[in-house]
């Protein structure tokens, strides 16, 4: 379970990989870029993230029974890309 301060970065470290790697990807994948970045969080973790900045509009969700692939949506961008700000998601680029 993240803590309640953490959770804003990894909200934004999600958004600014889903962005990187192209604007779609599965929960595993963004685990393990997240934990290679040093942001050390487990699966269970991600997907209650992505369910959070999908409920936001910041992430478009398909859940399938053994994983959870999200794209980026139009706002989920524009925060990855820092011109616009969104309460509970951290102001600045992760992983730089």
């Amino acid at each position: 379970m993240l803590h309640d301060k953490i959770r804003p970065v990894i909200r934004r470290a999600i958004l600014d990989v889903v962005l990187d790697v192209g604007g779609e990807v599965n929960d595993e994948d963004v685990t393990i870029l997240l934990n290679e970045l040093g942001h050390r969080v487990g699966g269970p973790d991600i997907v209650e993230e992505f369910k959070w900045l999908g409920a936001q509009g910041l992430l478009k969700l398909q859940e399938y029974p053994a994983y959870v692939v999200v794209s980026s949506t139009k706002a989920g961008r524009a925060v990855a890309a820092g011109t616009m700000r969104y309460d509970g998601v951290y102001q600045h680029k992760t992983g730089e």
